[in-house]
């Protein structure tokens, strides 16, 4: 996303902020009383303009990076909860998916050097494991991860 400055407009404010301050001392007290706080005011505006500007390129910037090297990595939607976890440590899950009550329903494990496969619903879960042969276990878990089911 490019943005793009408007420097016509800040050239000008910075011209009449130029010529405000050099006739100051010639103006009338009246005119001194409207002048002053009006830019004040005009300085406040770019000021704060400016920060509400900082604050949407904070919130919509990009990395372009050849290599980023992080043990883990989360994932956030527009209120702040996390929604997926990617991580590179051997105690945590690989890639975990999230629902909107920050619960993990879907769960990508290595676990023994063998990928599983974890998906979580509200009365159970079902894992889905390759052994190091490449042979896959289904297996049907209720809410208490008792084995309903198996299958070799």
């Amino acid at each position: 996303m490019t943005i793009k400055k408007n420097w016509a407009m800040l050239i000008a404010f910075v011209i009449f902020f130029v010529l405000m301050g050099g006739y100051y001392d010639r103006m009338s007290v009246e005119m001194r009383t409207f002048i002053l706080p009006l830019l004040i005011f005009a300085a406040t505006a770019l000021i704060y303009g400016r920060f509400r500007q900082l604050q949407y390129e904070v919130r919509s910037s990009r990395l372009t990076a050849l290599e980023i090297v992080a043990q883990k990595m989360s994932l956030a939607d527009i209120d702040g909860n996390e929604r997926i976890a990617i991580a590179a440590t051997s105690d945590n899950a690989v890639m975990t998916f999230y629902d909107d009550k920050q619960m993990a329903r879907f769960s990508l494990e290595l676990t023994n050097c063998e990928p599983a496969l974890k998906l979580v619903g509200e009365n159970g879960s079902a894992i889905l494991t390759f052994d190091y042969r490449g042979m896959p276990t289904f297996t049907l878990l209720d809410e208490t991860n008792e084995v309903i089911w198996s299958a070799p």
